[in-house]
């Protein structure tokens, strides 16, 4: 309940401040560097007069866009390896396996570094290099999940009956690891969260004309001494977002009784 209110307090905040606040765009430079509670700026104003809360309500819609395209992208790629893996198993499950492992094996900063120098910068490009990494937890969890559920009574009984093996998948197993799946991925939505913010910080994620949380905290360290609320505001939205990604996915895990924790099966 505490980390549904935070995340649905953030949506709402977003939507709510991108209205008080006005066009992001906009500069005022009657107020610049404008302090917390100046009349019209709310959260105070950058180097530019451009008003905090503006910037911070389009970071986190723009955080969120990616948090949640790089969930949803992840999960469909890890559970259908998973779920193919798991189910015929025999050299195609080790070579998946394998697959998955190598991919662990490689650290994901240099990985984004090198794609960084080849790829276009944009969201979609962000998404897939995040998903890229992501998609590990789903497919070791869901393998193992649908290991233990194709020697059940009912999965027997579905073959002897004849059903072909999509409709074995689609009607008896998929139903079986949906929660651990959707628990999951609630759990990592605040790891992707995490990612994208540290990539933009660094250079290496979304630049203009896209604004996320990660790139307003590293525009406001260059004034940090200055004006603390130009990155500081960020951060916490930041900070509340993951947590109350990371409280819904604990309360869920405990609520449908899952074992889910590292995604690792």
């Amino acid at each position: 309940m505490a980390g549904g209110g935070i995340l649905v307090f953030m949506v709402v905040f977003s939507i709510v401040g991108s209205i008080v606040g006005g066009s992001p765009a906009k500069q005022d430079f009657a107020s610049i560097l404008a302090r917390p509670g100046t009349a019209g700026h709310l959260l105070g104003t950058d180097p530019l007069g451009r008003d905090v809360l503006a910037w911070v309500s389009m970071g986190i819609r723009t955080s969120l866009e990616v948090a949640l395209g790089v969930v949803c992208l992840s999960a469909l790629v890890g559970c259908t390896i998973g779920v193919v893996a798991g189910f015929t198993r025999g050299w195609l499950d080790v070579v998946l396996m394998r697959l998955a492992d190598i991919q662990l094996s490689i650290p994901p900063l240099p990985l984004f570094i090198a794609a960084s120098a080849v790829v276009v910068n944009s969201m979609t490009t962000l998404i897939i290099l995040v998903s890229i990494v992501g998609w590990v937890p789903y497919a070791r969890l869901t393998r193992a999940r649908v290991l233990s559920q194709r020697e059940r009574g009912y999965v027997m009984a579905a073959r002897l009956a004849g059903r072909r093996r999509p409709a074995i998948i689609f009607l008896h197993i998929l139903p079986g690891i949906r929660t651990e799946a959707i628990v999951l991925a609630s759990l990592q939505a605040g790891v992707a969260l995490l990612w994208e913010a540290g990539l933009s910080f660094l250079g290496l994620g979304l630049q203009p004309p896209y604004v996320s949380l990660g790139f307003l905290m590293s525009e406001g360290k260059e004034v940090l001494a200055q004006a603390w609320w130009v990155a500081t505001f960020p951060g916490v939205a930041l900070a509340l977002l993951v947590v109350g990604f990371n409280l819904t996915g604990d309360g869920m895990r405990d609520f449908f009784g899952s074992d889910v924790a590292t995604g690792n099966g």
